[in-house]
């Protein structure tokens, strides 16, 4: 008996061969050795994206004044039409005095009479020129921040951008006469304080993250040439899962945040940029 058990802890002991000894397990991808392996692996690191700025705000250089049109595009016409126009405002006015308890019938009640009117009329007629001129349209609401933020992104490149209303101004603050020709002053005033003209027009899209679509369309100024013309939603990219946070239920994921319009500003700023680079 002894000596079968001193036989089976003889067999023990002997050495096993290297290659069949316990070893600790390789780590996963994205593990340092000797950590727990958990769900999943980790998430790779995010890079960062590349941003047109610096390239764009070379190119550009000194040629950098930027007209925006938005929400409208330049008109065909060269010279402003005039029509006379002539108005006419007419109204009237009617007064009546009354005077309480002149009837009275056989009961006792006391009725009401009319003790004299006055009627007249009055109009005046005014003359004027109207003028069938280029004007900018008013931009509101949504339109007018995704704007703003579109302009505040494309000045990171070295665009600056010329107000459209002020240089039509300057331009044709010598002008005088009662007919002036808006159409050559609003060329006047383009030609004189910008190097390009965008054009930025938007329809509506169900299907897009903002509702709408975009036409971008940028001109040189010089030449009357373009320069690009794109269409595109401006879609931002799909957001990261949110974070886990620990509820009642215990921990579940936060739901992604919808873009915004800062988000689609942001993008049609970008998209127009990287194509400002390969058409500069």
């Amino acid at each position: 008996m002894h000596k079968a058990v001193l036989a089976l802890l003889g067999v023990a002991l002997v050495p096993l061969p290297a290659a069949a000894q316990w070893r600790e397990p390789a780590p996963a991808p994205g593990y340092r050795a000797g950590q727990p392996v958990v769900l999943g692996p980790a998430a790779a690191p995010e890079t960062a994206e590349a941003l047109p700025w610096e390239a764009l705000r070379q190119q550009l250089g000194k040629r950098n004044r930027v007209m925006l049109f938005w929400e409208a595009e330049l008109e065909g016409e060269v010279a402003t039409r005039y029509r006379e126009v002539e108005t006419l405002d007419r109204h009237g006015h009617a007064a009546v005095t009354r005077s309480e308890g002149v009837d009275r019938d056989r009961y006792g009640h006391v009725g009401t009479s009319v003790a004299g009117a006055d009627a007249g009329m009055h109009q005046r007629s005014e003359r004027f020129l109207e003028a069938e001129a280029p004007a900018a349209p008013r931009v509101e609401g949504e339109s007018r921040q995704i704007r703003a933020h579109f302009m505040e992104q494309l000045r990171q490149g070295g665009v600056r951008f010329i107000d459209r209303a002020l240089a039509t101004r300057l331009a044709g603050a010598a002008v005088e006469g009662e007919r002036p020709n808006v159409h050559a002053i609003e060329t006047r005033a383009l030609a004189g304080h910008a190097d390009y003209l965008l054009q930025v027009t938007s329809a509506v899209d169900l299907q897009s993250a903002s509702g709408r679509a975009f036409h971008v369309v940028l001109l040189d100024v010089a030449d009357g040439g373009t320069v690009l013309e794109f269409h595109t939603q401006a879609a931002p990219p799909a957001a990261a899962p949110g974070r886990y946070v620990a509820t009642a239920n215990g921990f579940e994921r936060q739901a992604a945040a919808a873009p915004g319009l800062a988000d689609v500003a942001r993008v049609l700023a970008l998209e127009t940029a990287r194509r400002m680079q390969g058409a500069l």
